[in-house]
């Protein structure tokens, strides 16, 4: 009993280090996407381009239609689980020594990661570092209680439903962790591949389902992404590919968008939400789908050599703080109006945040530096560790965290664009993995002491 409040009173203690940010705001943090989901969530209508519905439903639940502070609460909850989790199976040492590790983990992460940002953000970009945490172990912890297994399968399903690329990054982690195992001989501390690999797709098929049985409800049909084609083709625009294939097409094809040659987007922001085109080929049958693909069997070596190129670009533009630069700018962000109709009593506290208020751009400066160092000097450290140790649990951690990270920035990269926030998402996962393995290799240690000890007083009793 003493052990379970002891990890209970530490447990909130590090939920509330990784909500720093919300409270010197003075209030959870948004994006412009923001008022996108909290209406979907509360009026179970979908806005364009259509996002997951499962983060609306998120919201709608966890912040009992009182306040967005229940739902950060809710998300610290949730990452604080999988750090609990990651701690119990990855550091050892005895039920206190975890409990101190977590707390620590949890300090280092809030003082010098991406991560207490993400977890006071209205946004389902936390759940990016919480779905790789599960599902690692799911495939890797073979001792995970079936109580541990069931709470880890449900938190993987509830943060790869919450955003749509978290679908295509947790099939290719599963696809890649599942080929390990058929090709590899792993350490007997692993599940075999036919206990994992049904706890490793039962999250990706629920939430599948949930999502697509949400997107019908709200009348898109039963599908993932009723975007359909549309992020992709803002790519394809900015990339130049879709211009060359309309100019080498129009002439023989009556595309709506063969009327905008000369003005066609160039960002993807501008064709999801200012420029007519999209509207137009919407009207025009299936021409977003058409276009889309033309392009990509027209020119399939040069989209191919722009995924490449983006996605090492992602993986290393992970500056903290995207959202509040966002604001700053003057991204058009209409969630004050939406707290007003759906959290009318936090109106006037979200109007003085720090955030609304301009005076979060300078912490965010100092943090995307201060993060951005901590991940080049965690990642040098890992690799240095890797390298010496070869062998062990925190080894494949590692390597999975690496190539999680790859897989976030592939997916987002090719069919989104590059941005801060996609990168810097899971970029905490690297110092993460630092902070385990100094506990790891500090909980040997004191092992190593102990048995020291014992076997010294043995000696000078006889």
């Amino acid at each position: 009993m003493r052990e379970a409040a002891r990890s209970l009173v530490f447990g909130a203690v590090a939920a509330c280090l990784l909500l720093w940010v919300a409270l010197y705001n003075g209030y959870p943090t948004v994006y412009p996407d923001t008022a996108s989901y909290i209406y979907t969530g509360a009026f179970h209508i979908p806005l364009p381009p259509f996002r997951s519905p499962g983060y609306s439903v998120f919201i709608a639940r966890t912040s009992f239609g009182a306040s967005p502070w229940f739902t950060i609460v809710a998300q610290a909850i949730a990452v604080v689980a999988a750090l609990y989790e990651g701690c119990k199976y990855l550091v050892g040492g005895s039920a206190r020594f975890r409990d101190h590790c977590l707390l620590a983990i949890a300090a280092a992460l809030a003082a010098l990661t991406s991560l207490p940002w993400f977890t006071s953000l209205l946004m389902p970009d936390v759940f990016a570092g919480v779905a790789f945490l599960a599902l690692f172990l799911l495939g890797f912890e073979a001792r995970l209680h079936w109580a541990e297994r069931i709470a880890l399968a449900a938190i993987a399903t509830l943060a790869v439903g919450a955003h749509i690329s978290l679908m295509p990054i947790a099939m290719l982690f599963v696809a890649a962790v599942a080929i390990v195992k058929l090709v590899r001989r792993l350490p007997p501390w692993t599940p075999s591949a036919k206990a994992m690999l049904p706890w490793l797709a039962a999250p990706l098929v629920i939430a599948g389902l949930w999502t697509a049985q949400l997107n019908r409800s709200m009348a898109l049909g039963f599908r993932l992404s009723p975007s359909g084609d549309e992020y992709l083709m803002g790519r394809l625009l900015e990339d130049g590919l879709a211009g060359d294939f309309l100019r080498a097409n129009c002439p023989n094809r009556s595309f709506a968008a063969c009327r905008y040659l000369n003005d066609l987007p160039k960002t993807p922001e501008q064709f999801l939400f200012w420029h007519p085109l999209l509207s137009e080929m919407e009207l025009n049958g299936n021409e977003v789908h058409e276009v889309a693909w033309g392009t990509l069997a027209a020119y399939p070596v040069r989209f191919a050599w722009n995924s490449t190129r983006h996605t090492l670009r992602q993986f290393v533009q992970l500056r903290t703080g995207d959202e509040v630069r966002g604001l700053a700018l003057g991204a058009p962000n209409g969630t004050g109006t939406m707290i007003q109709r759906v959290f009318p009593r936090d109106a006037a506290t979200y109007a003085n945040s720090k955030l609304i208020r301009g005076r979060l751009v300078s912490p965010t400066k100092v943090a995307a530096v201060v993060d951005a160092a901590a991940f080049w000097l965690s990642a040098l450290a890992c690799i240095i560790f890797a390298v010496q140790r070869r062998q062990g649990k925190w080894n494949w951690l590692f390597y999975s965290a690496i190539a999680y990270l790859f897989f976030n920035a592939a997916v987002c990269a090719t069919l989104a664009g590059v941005y801060d926030r996609y990168q810097s998402r899971v970029a905490w996962l690297i110092p993460l993995c630092l902070a385990i393995c100094l506990c790891e290799r500090y909980a040997g240690g004191t092992h190593e002491v102990g048995v020291a000890k014992t076997a010294g007083a043995e000696i000078a009793a006889n």
